[in-house]
């Protein structure tokens, strides 16, 4: 009778999930039960409890401790990356919104400066330790795939060696976090098909909650997600509260920032759009498809590609084509728009995961366990052959030689690859000359003076390490730092930072060049640095301050 109940299908589709030697296990006991809600349990004990699931975690974290000792070594080798200066500055100007950004990583930047003070090493590990854990959650999510060792060490290492993500672990910034949250709510969807349980869309809200505030990019998981169900069974839950109440929660944690975005006339999406018509109206969609190519590291082409094939037309993929529509849709928009070429890197979180189980499966067909070492030992040796060009272990231009190398000089313009590095350096150099200029005023002139930075990075620089010269905050145009304003009460002379006399002149009825410095190691258009001094603007600074919104 009991034993010979046919076995339903969400038994036998929820037993492909586990590793094949464990799947059989499994099976026997699901046959015995009343429901597979209880079978669902005891699988969950047996895998919990198994020696082999605590040896694949113990894998993985060493594979993501690997990923942190990349970084750690040279972590703090090269200064303060531009953008990394301007969240500091966001961080000492807590809110809920930014004009150019969302808020997270200017509060994490506000906590590690809270609790490491003035430290480049402090301020990055966040960063570094938030990729390692994407490495980790990469290859789980390749193992609830129901991959087996080979496909999670695939999975985890072609995260590893992307060049785009260990450009981002070694630097605080906003895509240092987004492939967490990427592959986080992916976790989610890929359990809600395995279970069968809506409530987790709870969590799938939380995480696309959080994904938001880092970034709005978030938004793209949303949407590749709204056309997969559309486009596979899992529309089912559009008929489920649960999937409601999770959108529901994922706003509420947004509403903060959606408010500030309201009244503050939406400058992110004026940002956008200006940013879109000026720097990505110039990437077309030959160029996009290159970029991810190289940023994505050549040799994981093969990985991604199977994964997205995996998922799109294999019969073991199909349960999670859901993942598939995601990325291929959300592919579709950013051409479509005109995205930036990284803008697309987190989505890869599926695709590594899905590519290794597709490789892992092509070896075993093979009947060749040699493969299975040559594979991986492919994957380490490209990446160690791209690691010297995302992280800083040569001086720049040491770096620039080699990338000149192995491209075989195909780049015309090398600070396509090199500029933000380049970027990180000369801030102290910069400072200095600023507090040698602002010190050599005379004592009535320094008490009425306003320094006025040309960008948020020199802002930034200033506000940062000016501290120890007893400068004065700067004031600058560019984006959040424009609402940080400019004191009423100053500003008949005005020391500007990293301006030419020719774009500031007509502002001011005098100016003269007070200092220029030559910047060791920067992209040319930022060497020389020259510190101005403007006297009697011709109108008020805060009168210039409002004709001058960046949005």
């Amino acid at each position: 009778m009991e034993g010979n109940r046919p076995i339903s299908n969400d038994v036998a589709r929820h037993r492909e999930t586990l590793p094949m030697s464990h799947s059989y296990i499994w099976f026997k006991k699901a046959r015995s039960v009343q429901s597979i809600r209880e079978a669902r349990i005891i699988a969950k004990d047996n895998a919990l409890n198994a020696p082999w699931y605590k040896q694949d975690l113990l894998l993985l974290a060493g594979l993501a401790l690997v990923k942190i000792l990349i970084h750690l070594p040279v972590l703090t080798r090269y200064g303060y990356a531009y953008d990394e200066l301007y969240f500091i500055a966001c961080g000492n100007h807590l809110s809920y919104g930014y004009v150019d950004h969302a808020p997270l990583v200017p509060w994490i930047a506000r906590l590690s400066t809270t609790l490491f003070g003035e430290s480049l090493f402090g301020l990055r590990i966040l960063a570094t330790l938030s990729t390692a854990l994407a490495v980790f959650l990469t290859g789980l999510l390749a193992r609830r795939l129901g991959g087996g060792r080979f496909a999670q060490i695939a999975a985890a290492v072609g995260m590893m060696i992307a060049p785009v993500f260990l450009r981002t672990g070694n630097m605080l910034c906003l895509l240092a976090f987004e492939p967490l949250f990427w592959v986080l709510a992916s976790y989610m969807v890929v359990r809600i098909i395995q279970e069968d349980n809506p409530r987790l869309w709870l969590w799938v809200g939380v995480i696309v909650g959080f994904g938001l505030l880092n970034k709005h990019s978030m938004l793209f998981f949303g949407f590749g997600l709204l056309v997969g169900m559309i486009l596979s069974p899992l529309r089912k839950h559009f008929k489920s509260p649960w999937l409601y109440a999770g959108g529901s929660i994922a706003l509420l944690m947004t509403l903060p920032n959606l408010i500030w975005q309201i009244t503050h006339d939406w400058p992110t999406l004026h940002f956008v759009l200006n940013l879109n018509e000026g720097v990505m109206s110039g990437i077309s969609p030959l160029q996009f498809v290159a970029g991810q190519l190289l940023y994505l590291h050549p040799f994981n082409t093969i990985l991604w590609v199977s994964g997205l094939l995996f998922l799109l037309l294999s019969r073991a993929g199909k349960s999670y084509r859901v993942l598939g529509w995601v990325w291929l849709s959300v592919f579709v928009l950013l051409i479509f728009v005109k995205s930036k070429i990284y803008y697309l890197a987190p989505a890869y979180t599926i695709l590594f995961a899905a590519g290794g189980i597709a490789l892992e499966r092509w070896v075993v067909k093979r009947q060749a366990k040699w493969l299975k070492s040559a594979t991986v030992v492919f994957f380490l040796v490209g990446g160690v052959l791209l690691t010297p060009i995302s992280v800083p272990y040569m001086d720049i231009d040491s770096t620039e030689t080699y990338i000149d190398a192995i491209t075989f000089n195909q780049f015309e313009n090398i600070y396509e690859l090199t500029g933000d590095l380049r970027s990180m350096f000369g801030w102290h150099s910069r400072v200095t000359t600023v507090a040698d200029v602002y010190h050599r005023l005379p004592p009535t002139e320094r008490e009425r003076a306003v320094i006025w930075a040309s960008n948020y990075g020199n802002a930034g620089a200033i506000d940062l390490l000016g501290d120890r010269y007893q400068l004065p905050h700067a004031a600058c145009l560019d984006l959040s730092y424009w609402l940080w304003g400019v004191q009423e009460e100053k500003g008949d002379i005005v020391i500007l930072a990293g301006f030419h006399k020719d774009d500031i002149e007509h502002i001011f009825n005098q100016v003269e060049v007070a200092a220029e410095v030559e910047l060791d190691h920067v992209n040319p258009w930022q060497s020389p640095f020259r510190v101005l001094i403007g006297r009697s603007p011709v109108k008020p600074l805060p009168d210039i301050w409002q004709r001058n919104r960046p949005w």
